[in-house]
């Protein structure tokens, strides 16, 4: 099983939170919702990947407010390790990168329980503190 190392945020805007689905050409989990991500690349901090994606996915800036200790998910692909960051940012205007994504939503706590993909993140992100 191979093992890797991705940086993901809760991008955080006026009590709602982005989500993305993925474009159907990604390698892995194509067509799923998902949290801003990316992996962390050599000689680049977790904080530099997650703020980079951030911004060649949506073209947004952020500001990271807070972080937690990294956890692991392993499914049928991998084992994930998974650095969490909650980001803010000023605004909800997202140009949105065709080539990672299909689609964008921002929403509520309580509208995220309706994407099944992304019952496990939030999950741990509950474990974590980052989100209630």
């Amino acid at each position: 099983m191979k093992t890797y190392t991705i940086a993901t945020a809760l991008v955080e805007y006026k009590g709602k939170y982005l989500i993305a689905k993925r474009s159907l050409k990604k390698k892995f989990s194509p067509g799923q919702w998902e949290f801003i991500s990316g992996f962390v690349e050599e000689k680049e901090s977790a904080e530099e990947t997650i703020l980079r994606e951030l911004r060649e996915e949506t073209t947004i800036n952020g500001k990271i407010v807070k972080s937690a200790e990294p956890f692991s998910i392993i499914d049928e692909k991998a084992r994930w390790i998974i650095i969490p960051y909650l980001i803010k940012v000023n605004s909800d205007k997202v140009t949105i990168n065709y080539s990672d994504h299909s689609k964008y939503i921002w929403a509520t706590r309580t509208e995220l329980n309706r994407y099944s993909d992304l019952h496990e993140l939030i999950n741990k992100f509950k474990e974590v503190n980052l989100i209630s």
